[in-house]
């Protein structure tokens, strides 16, 4: 059953043998034996002992997966100093322009909307931060996911050269949807055509690069009408993420709708039992290695 090997599971991933999970507990290690094969089970206060000792909820210990709080935010950047920065360097460079070269009144105008257009496009095109978390993140809720419209469609280069500046003056435009109006659901990783042998780590993460550079994943949904909407899954990919720790919880939960649920390449099974590159397994499983 999942308690047992989840047990086990998060008494290995503390690197705790079975004889020092019992002496914490003040039981014998053959109690802790039977609970990991399964042939008892802990009794309500050593459910709530054992998640304090191996750092876990109990939704968590026995399910094995996370509590999904609602709303939950997928994709919404955690604080706002992105943006500063990108203020900053407009500010700044554009400053440095009029302050070198603004020898006229129309020189200096010219000079502010170069410097303000050179700026915004550098670091947001060659910045390794997406920063069009701000516009196109979407929010999970018990009864319906709220989404960027520009989801719906695939997105124009105007579109996605404005969604940063849309994210900073907090002009996003978003819909909701219930459940009740999807038909089909598609989780999808868009692999390369081959696997490359060498991936530009970020922050630790595994399989993490700039946002223009990964393999696209998402969540691909038809509608009752035949309308589509693509949900950006990329924050994944961030190793400390809280999008990365809840994704095979919102898996699940989005499996139990009463809608079609597709995943052909068999990825909520690679969430919920996998600590590693997400991408990497999927690379191999696709060529047989």
């Amino acid at each position: 059953m999942d308690l047992a090997k989840n047990i086990v599971k998060y008494r290995k991933r503390n690197n705790m043998s079975q004889e020092q999970l019992a002496e914490a507990l003040n039981i014998s290690r053959q109690s802790i034996s039977k609970w990991e094969t399964g042939e008892n089970l802990p009794s309500i206060d050593n459910l709530i002992s054992l998640s304090g000792l191996l750092d876990i909820s109990l939704d968590e210990l026995i399910t094995g997966e996370p509590y999904l709080h609602f709303p939950f935010n997928y994709g919404k950047p955690k604080n706002h100093w992105p943006q500063i920065i990108l203020v900053l360097v407009m500010v700044i460079f554009t400053a440095s322009l009029t302050t070198l070269f603004g020898r006229t009144p129309l020189i200096k105008v010219f000079d502010i909307i170069f410097g303000i257009l050179i700026s915004y496009t550098f670091v947001t095109r060659m910045s390794f931060y997406d920063y069009k978390r701000y516009c196109n993140y979407w929010t999970l809720q018990k009864n319906g996911i709220t989404y960027a419209v520009d989801s719906e469609d695939d997105i124009s280069f105007g579109k996605d050269f404005l969604m940063p500046l849309m994210g900073l003056l907090n002009i996003r435009s978003t819909k909701f949807i219930p459940y009740k109006r999807i038909k089909s659901m598609e989780i999808y990783l868009k692999l390369y055509g081959y696997n490359p042998s060498k991936e530009l780590t970020l922050m630790g993460g595994a399989g993490i690069s700039a946002s223009s550079m990964v393999e696209q994943f998402e969540l691909r949904i038809t509608l009752l009408d035949g309308k589509k909407v693509n949900l950006n899954l990329n924050q994944y990919y961030w190793k400390d993420s809280k999008e990365r720790k809840m994704l095979g919880t919102i898996v699940t939960f989005l499996k139990r709708k009463h809608f079609e649920f597709i995943d052909k390449q068999g990825i909520a099974d690679l969430l919920r039992d996998g600590d590693g590159s997400l991408t990497q397994e999927l690379y191999e499983q696709r060529d047989g290695n």
